[in-house]
């Protein structure tokens, strides 16, 4: 592999990473298919999806595929449980009554606030790499005397 190859890469990385996020109240009752929700499992709802998800989930995050005014079908991103646990998932698909879950709430991306924590990573990057040369540069030391004639 190249090296600006790696080096895109380790950027666009970076880039998802530090992407902030914003969330806000649902604008509508039902959410359209690829909204990325965050909700609070009720606890009727934690007994209703406990075979699917595990015993105690308490908050849910995922990407609606469908919904409608009984049933909201989530890709799993993250559960929450009862006593601190997070896991992650890997977008499984899993039917929620719409009585399990609670104050939804979409999660965006912040454009704005991702480019300039992006900004903000490169110029670090760039002012380390900087440093560290100067550092090396001047670490070289005394030259090493002639030898005896």
């Amino acid at each position: 592999m190249s090296r600006g190859f790696v080096t895109s890469k380790a950027a666009a990385l970076f880039l998802v990473l530090t992407a902030c996020y914003t969330q806000r109240p649902l604008e509508t009752p039902i959410p359209t298919p690829a909204t990325r929700i965050v909700a609070q499992v009720t606890d009727s709802g934690a007994v209703a999806v406990g075979t699917s998800v595990g015993p105690g989930a308490s908050e849910v995050e995922g990407v609606v595929t469908t919904a409608d005014a009984a049933v909201w079908n989530l890709s799993l991103v993250r559960v929450d449980y009862r006593g601190g646990n997070s896991v992650i998932w890997n977008r499984e698909q899993v039917s929620f009554p719409r009585y399990a879950l609670s104050n939804p709430t979409e999660k965006r991306v912040d454009k704005a606030r991702s480019w300039m924590a992006a900004g903000l990573i490169t110029l670090g990057a760039f002012l380390a790499g900087r440093m560290f040369s100067q550092l090396a540069a001047d670490s070289g030391g005394e030259p090493e005397p002639p030898p005896p004639n």
